[in-house]
């Protein structure tokens, strides 16, 4: 029985290797790079990829989830930053990093039983939403400063908070009737 669960692993665990193998091949014939130096991010990714596959497949600990995420993501970063984000400086795409934290601790949160699933789902979603907030200022794709934009936005934080509050008193209502 036991080679039966562990065919689906391997599977798994060949497969991804096939897809990293043929991505960096084919970033090689594309000529996205072409040196050697740039192998070095898989030697990152892999290990993170190691430990997710002994978090959900080997039911390991689920302390081997956020380096596992973090570095997976940051391997790819790095990968991307050698490449394809090669002409932005790092103090242009630092909302990047914001959103690899947050997207690392999203599988983190699906161990985690129904209570402390919110405790880590809403931190990494507002880090996430941040992240994505930032990015398009950092990278100089929105015509309008930032500080400009705040100065005229800022009203929409109690638009959404007020939003917020509705949709908790709505819910509560919602299970107080469901329960009688």
């Amino acid at each position: 029985m036991e080679n039966k669960k562990q065919a689906p692993e391997k599977l798994l665990a060949g497969g991804t290797l096939f897809i990293l193998t043929g991505f960096f091949l084919l970033l090689m014939t594309t000529g996205v790079f072409t040196g050697k130096e740039l192998i070095w991010p898989f030697f990152i990714i892999l290990p993170g990829l190691y430990f997710l596959y002994k978090a959900f497949f080997k039911k390991g600990a689920e302390a081997n989830i956020l380096p596992g995420m973090f570095l997976t993501l940051s391997g790819i970063y790095l990968l991307l930053a050698g490449t394809i984000l090669r002409a932005h400086e790092i103090k242009r795409i630092w909302p990047i990093f914001m959103l690899i934290s947050g997207i690392s601790l999203i599988p983190y949160g699906f161990k985690k039983k129904r209570a402390f699933r919110a405790k880590i789902f809403v931190p990494s979603i507002a880090i996430i939403l941040l992240s994505l907030f930032f990015l398009p200022f950092s990278l100089k794709l929105m015509t309008i400063k930032f500080l400009t934009f705040t100065t005229i936005w800022w009203p929409v934080l109690f638009i959404i908070m007020g939003l917020v509050l509705v949709s908790v008193f709505i819910r509560k209502q919602y299970g107080k009737n469901n329960d009688i």
